[in-house]
């Protein structure tokens, strides 16, 4: 018995001397980390869909992330080789902000994040605007509506909330969620009136809402700022039926490497495998996001990654205000 002992307590203290090397390990097998997002979210779909199609050419381990903002934050923080992150979030945090950020290049172009608006049906209750200290329900429907309401924003969608909200004048009060569903909690309990998150159509976070959750889809009812456009989208499961999304493009970006470089020659290799396989990703059992894809080659004035003899590092060409 003694000495089953000893060799248990044996095992147990070489188990925990073993655990920061394996964490720090976690990911040194990886030819190429790429920055995903939260999971079951679209960026993690379709981090999933580029190590299936091309890690048998480059090793590819995908880095669970909270979203694009963190994804430029470990690019910058060389925590992660590749990452997906919107175009206006990178434009702003690049404009007079962190040089790491500002000099990553673009393999291509990805799918759209549309900015999900939820609120609850049978509405919320907000201060009266004729009586003091008296609240009263409502039901809101659109974004006009908010006006000087609190909005709880997930991830990325804390920039565009806050690009929203100066370019209407809105006032909201945008609190900082760690994610859907304690922005959820905060909405049920009335800490805010609104949700704002972000990601790719159908976004999982969204489709797995019911009728009977008590939750409404929001519409985008005022004039957009640049670089965001206006789509239809429809998501039955919420009876939104050709509703208007506030929509921005990603970017599959990396770090400048060394044109003659290693590390280079890696992401030439999975550029040249995605641009290749890109018709399988559109019309095979990938994620439905892929077949936004429509010129793989336009980064929408990001400096696109292009390996060759003499390339010199290069900036992100202009920004849009």
């Amino acid at each position: 018995m003694l000495s089953r002992t000893l060799a248990l307590t044996a095992i147990s203290f070489a188990t925990l001397a073993a655990l920061p090397a394996a964490a720090q390990d976690l990911h040194s097998d990886c030819a190429v980390r790429i920055g995903s997002g939260p999971k079951g979210g679209v960026y993690e779909l379709i981090a999933r869909d580029i190590q299936s199609v091309c890690g048998n050419e480059v090793s590819i381990c995908v880095v669970p992330s909270s979203g694009g903002l963190q994804n430029l934050m470990k690019l910058s923080a060389s925590e992660v080789d590749v990452g997906i992150a919107q175009v206006d979030t990178l434009q702003t945090m690049a404009r007079d902000g962190d040089e790491n950020i500002r000099n990553l290049q673009a393999l291509m172009p990805l799918h759209s994040n549309l900015l999900h608006m939820l609120a609850l049906r049978e509405g919320s209750k907000v201060p009266n605007s004729r009586i003091k200290f008296i609240n009263e329900t409502r039901k809101i429907r659109n974004f006009s509506e908010l006006a000087g309401l609190r909005v709880a924003v997930v991830g990325s969608a804390r920039l565009v909330g806050e690009k929203l909200n100066r370019s209407t004048d809105s006032d909201m009060e945008l609190l900082e969620a760690e994610d859907d569903d304690q922005a959820l909690t905060w909405l049920r309990s009335n800490k805010v009136q609104a949700i704002f998150t972000t990601g790719g159509w159908p976004m999982p976070n969204i489709a797995r809402y019911k009728r009977e959750s008590g939750l409404v889809l929001m519409e985008y009812d005022q004039k957009l700022p640049s670089p965001f456009l206006m789509v239809k989208r429809n998501y039955q499961n919420l009876d939104a039926f050709n509703f208007s999304f506030v929509s921005t493009s990603n970017l599959l970006l990396t770090r400048p490497f060394k044109p003659t470089g290693d590390m280079a020659r890696k992401m030439g290799t999975l550029q040249s495998c995605l641009l290749r396989n890109l018709d399988n990703l559109q019309e095979g059992r990938f994620s439905a996001a892929w077949k936004e894809i429509k010129s793989p080659t336009d980064t929408l004035g990001v400096a696109r990654f292009a390996r060759a003899e003499g390339q010199k590092t290069a900036r992100i060409a202009s920004y849009q205000q």
